[in-house]
C-alpha cells in the first residue's frame, strides 16, 4: 500500500497546474477566432499543444477533451488525501451512465454506441455488466439499491423524468453520507448549495409549466438549506416576490440576473451559467487553504469548466455562430 499525499504536497502539485489553466485572454480569443481551425490553433499556443497537434481534424475536438480529463481524472487520483471525499465530484459521472443505461433498458429508443461518460468511480463497463445483473457484486451497494428503485418505479409506467429524479436523490443521498461521515465542512456547504441551485432551475422549469407544487415537489432533492415550504410558497408567488424573497440568501444575485433573463428569453441558459459561475467562484475564494482539499477540487471543477468552455466555443464554431452569440453561454473562468 503506497502512503497517502498530504494536503501540502497535493495542494503544492495543483499550484503549479493552476498557472497552466486557460486566462480569460484566451478564452476571449477562441471565442472570437473565424473558425474551428484558427480557435484550435490560440488552443495549440497553451498546454494543450501536443493533444492538439494529435488532432487530424477540428470537427475530433472531443478527442482532446476527454484525454484531457483522463489525464485530470488520474491526477486527482494520484495525489488527493482523501479520495472518499474527491469520488464525490466524480459520482455525476457513474449516475450519468445509469441514467443512459436505465432509460437504454426501459425504453430501449438508443443504438448500441451509448453514450457513457469515462470519468466515473466505477469503469463504464462494469457499470454495465452491474446493471444488467445488480446481484453480481459488481457495483457499491447504494448503487445497487439505486437501480432497484427505478426498477420499482417502473413497473407501473415508465417515465424518463422519474428515472432521473430517482438517481438525482440516490446520487445525493450518498454525497451527504459520506461528507457527514468525513466531518468535511467545504464538501458539505459545496454539494448544499449546488442542491440549493438545482432546486431553484426545478422551480423555474415548473413554474414556466404552470404546475403546482405537487408537480415540483417531486423533483426537490432534499439537503438543500431552502426548505419544502419555501418552495410551496414560491411556486404560487410572482417572479418578483421571489426575487425580493431570495436577495437576503447568497443565491441573490443568480436568481435576480437568471429570472430576468429567463422572462426574456424563456430559456434557462442564462441561470445555468449563472449557477456554474457561482460555484466556481466559492471554490475560487476557499482555495487558498493549503490543509484542505479545497484547492484540490478547485483545479478539479476550473478544468471540467475550462473543458466546458473549449467546447462551448468549438461547437460554436463549427455551426458557424456568431462570436457574441457564444459570448452568452461562456462562463467565468478560474485565473
Amino acid at each position: 500500500m503506497m502512503p497517502q499525499p498530504s494536503y501540502e504536497y497535493g495542494v503544492a502539485r495543483v499550484r503549479v497546474l493552476e498557472t497552466r489553466l486557460l486566462t480569460r485572454d484566451r478564452i476571449e480569443r477562441m471565442a472570437d477566432a473565424s473558425s474551428a481551425e484558427e480557435a484550435l490553433k490560440v488552443l495549440a499556443e497553451t498546454s494543450y499543444a501536443p493533444l492538439v497537434a494529435e488532432l487530424a481534424s477540428p470537427y475530433e475536438y472531443d478527442e482532446l477533451l476527454s484525454k484531457e480529463m483522463n489525464r485530470v481524472r488520474d491526477f486527482i487520483d494520484e495525489i488527493s488525501p482523501d479520495p472518499s471525499i474527491t469520488d464525490l465530484f466524480f459520482l455525476k459521472y457513474d449516475f450519468h451512465n445509469l441514467k443512459v443505461l436505465l432509460k437504454h433498458r426501459y425504453l430501449g429508443d438508443m443504438d448500441d454506441e451509448l453514450p457513457l461518460a469515462q470519468m466515473g468511480t466505477v469503469p463504464a463497463e462494469v457499470l454495465r455488466k452491474g446493471v444488467e445483473d445488480p446481484e453480481s457484486g459488481l457495483l457499491p451497494p447504494f448503487m445497487v439499491d439505486a437501480i432497484k428503485k427505478v426498477e420499482q418505479v417502473c413497473v407501473l409506467r415508465v417515465d424518463p423524468q422519474k428515472i432521473d429524479t430517482v438517481l438525482d436523490l440516490a446520487m445525493y443521498d450518498r454525497i451527504f453520507e459520506v461528507c457527514h461521515r468525513r466531518r468535511n465542512g467545504f464538501a458539505i456547504r459545496y454539494f448544499q448549495m449546488q442542491v440549493d441551485l438545482l432546486n431553484l432551475r426545478s422551480l423555474l422549469r415548473a413554474k414556466r409549466l404552470g404546475q403546482g407544487f405537487d408537480f415540483l415537489k417531486e423533483m426537490l432533492i432534499p439537503h438543500g438549506s431552502l426548505n419544502a415550504s419555501f418552495y410551496g410558497r414560491a411556486i404560487e408567488q410572482p417572479y418578483e416576490q421571489l426575487i425580493r424573497e431570495v436577495e437576503s440568501t447568497s443565491y441573490g444575485r443568480v436568481v435576480a440576473e437568471g429570472v430576468q433573463d429567463f422572462l426574456r428569453t424563456g430559456t434557462l441558459t442564462a441561470f445555468e451559467r449563472l449557477m456554474d459561475d457561482f460555484l466556481l467562484n466559492y471554490v475560487k475564494v476557499l482555495r487558498y487553504n493549503p490543509f484542505g482539499i479545497e484547492a484540490i477540487a478547485g483545479y478539479l471543477l476550473a478544468k471540467e469548466n475550462e473543458i466546458k468552455l473549449i467546447r462551448i466555443i468549438m461547437v460554436g464554431k463549427i455551426n458557424n455562430l456568431p462570436a457574441e452569440k457564444i459570448r452568452e453561454r461562456l462562463r467565468d473562468v478560474y485565473v
